[in-house]
């Protein structure tokens, strides 16, 4: 009973804002690693789009609060990418994409960031958009929809 009461009760609040957090950093997960999948879809991690991506996690109202989780999400897809390459980078977050791909809100969020990020220098390049397209894919989302 008391579980339950907790759940109704002031505790409920932290129940469910914990249960929010947990689904909050999937997105910021899948947020993280797409932009970065994206940025390093052409093999390398060009300072525009890097610089891009940080913008883009600092001023998204969704991540605010995950503070030194965040930070250490990104150092991982960095390290993800300098360590393992395109393929690490892919694989991982084609994972966390998965994670997003039941809420068409968090599906359309991630992709639009990763779409910002490949626009970062101007011009989404052929490597990108076969990154795009495959996000696209994974999130159950159609690309043409959001170019």
């Amino acid at each position: 009973m008391g579980l339950l009461s907790n759940l109704l009760g002031k505790n409920g609040s932290q129940a469910r804002q914990a249960l929010g957090n947990l689904e909050n950093k999937d997105l910021m997960q899948a947020i993280v690693y797409g932009c970065y999948y994206v940025a390093a879809a052409d093999g390398e991690l060009e300072p525009a789009e890097v610089e891009k991506v940080d913008r883009l996690l600092q001023n998204n109202p969704k991540l605010q609060g995950f503070g030194a989780e965040l930070h250490s999400c990104v150092e991982k897809a960095r390290a993800d990418f300098e360590q393992g390459g395109a393929r690490v980078i892919r694989m991982n977050a084609l994972r966390e994409l998965a994670d997003v791909k039941h809420s068409q809100d968090q599906a359309e969020t991630v992709l639009v960031m990763m779409l910002t990020t490949a626009e970062a220098d101007g011009e989404i390049e052929p490597a990108e958009m076969e990154a795009l397209e495959r996000a696209a894919q994974t999130l159950g989302l159609s690309l043409k929809q959001y170019l």
